[in-house]
């Protein structure tokens, strides 16, 4: 067991609890949070201004493009998707073993104890198998020509099953519909049957643009220049509300929403899924931003997610939220930092199903500490403090052991 004392203790529950000079008692679980605590053979106190909280999750990222530093064009969707079918194949050939290193390390360090990965090829998984981190793999399918069905779905199902065949207490699976215009609906209905029967997440980019909304609503725009261009499939095969219903008693997040309509909200309320919050790939892509507002009036939990480096510079996700905390200029800095904070702890791990995401008994203890460079008399002013200033951590625990 192992006893740690810091300044301040977030525990991220329902009830946003922050304790002052306190103590977490933990081995592989969590056993207790609280003051004078039993005493036990290994002891840290962690010094004046010390932190600790649940680790952070990454809910959503795309490994396998983490190559990319310079290769693609930003600033508009399809310019940059138009970039990313023409630069694909080289990104994926060139990240190799040290290149998803690079990128959990990443992530490690700014005390991330797991993340969310979309794989479209199951290349990455002999890289990324063995990570420090928990994964949540999530094997991707992707395609809209009726001809091509069979050797997709056949492919798809070959991915899963080598993801399901290792599978541990580090490393789940789930299940990602790329999006409503990318995926034939005869797929979409194998793939959610399958979620359904092996209980797995699922994860789906939706409304991400004004191309994937004007295309979806009508049938035209830069969605079907793109598709006459490069699929030679000239119509939408369904509708937004008729895509979401499809998710209906499954464990789906819905990533990016910006362009969610009230009535798209309130069905991705209705059938309890979750939204993840991309705010620097939103930005890069030049999209928009996600109506924070309006999805916690709506009681949808969201997460925020870095995305892959195909559309952000870095991994590490105090800086993506500290980047939403910014970007959100309409909503109070000080109230925003405590649901960002929700936001990649305990609703992250809610979304990806795992056990963890705050300190309560029980739960894994995925843990980390660090240190803020002044006390913050008011405690209430501890969340914003902390995304203000903090990028790297000083220890990371993952179920109970320091990595």
């Amino acid at each position: 067991m192992i006893k740690l004392k810091a300044s301040y203790i977030l525990l991220m529950d329902e009830k946003y609890t922050i304790l002052k000079d306190a103590e977490i008692l933990f081995d592989k679980k969590i056993i207790e949070v609280g003051h004078n605590l039993p005493k036990c053979e290994k002891e840290i106190d962690l010094g004046t201004n010390s932190v600790i909280m649940p680790a952070l999750i990454n809910s959503h990222t795309h490994l396998e493009f983490s190559h990319n530093k310079t290769h693609l064009e930003y600033g508009d969707f399809i310019i940059w998707l138009n970039s990313v079918l023409k630069h694909r194949e080289s990104l994926f050939v060139n990240c190799k073993g040290d290149c998803f290193k690079k990128a959990i390390d990443e992530m490690k360090k700014s005390g991330v104890c797991a993340f969310g990965e979309i794989s479209s090829t199951g290349d990455d998984l002999k890289y990324i198998k063995h990570s420090p981190l928990k994964i949540v793999y999530f094997n991707e399918i992707i395609g809209t020509n009726p001809a091509a069905l069979d050797i997709l779905y056949q492919d798809f199902l070959a991915r899963l099953d080598e993801s399901l065949s290792i599978q541990n207490e580090k490393f789940k699976v789930g299940i990602s519909i790329h999006s409503p215009y990318s995926v034939h609906p005869i797929l979409i209905d194998k793939i959610i049957e399958i979620a359904k029967t092996k209980n797995l997440p699922i994860q789906t980019h939706f409304m991400e643009s004004k191309a994937e909304r004007r295309w979806l609503d009508e049938g035209e725009g830069e969605f079907k220049l793109f598709f006459e261009k490069h699929f030679k499939n000239a119509k939408p095969l369904i509708k937004p509300l008729e895509f979401i219903e499809k998710f209906k008693n499954t464990k789906t997040t819905f990533i990016h929403c910006v362009y969610a309509k009230d009535e798209e909200f309130e069905k991705i309320k209705e059938i309890k899924a979750s939204i993840a919050h991309c705010p620097i790939s939103n930005r890069l892509l030049n999209v928009g931003l996600l109506d924070l507002e309006k999805v916690k009036n709506k009681s949808i939990d969201y997460s925020v997610a870095t995305d892959g480096l195909s559309s952000n510079y870095s991994l590490n996700l105090f800086k993506e939220i500290r980047t939403s905390l910014l970007m959100h200029i309409g909503l109070h800095p000080k109230y925003l930092a405590k649901d960002l904070l929700k936001a990649v702890t305990i609703n992250a791990a809610k979304s990806l199903g795992l056990n963890n995401g705050s300190l309560e008994t029980g739960k894994d203890a995925d843990i980390i500490t660090f240190k803020l460079p002044n006390i913050v008399k008011d405690i209430s002013n501890l969340p914003l403090q902390i995304i203000l200033h903090t990028n790297e951590v000083d220890k990371l625990y993952i179920n109970g052991k320091e990595v």
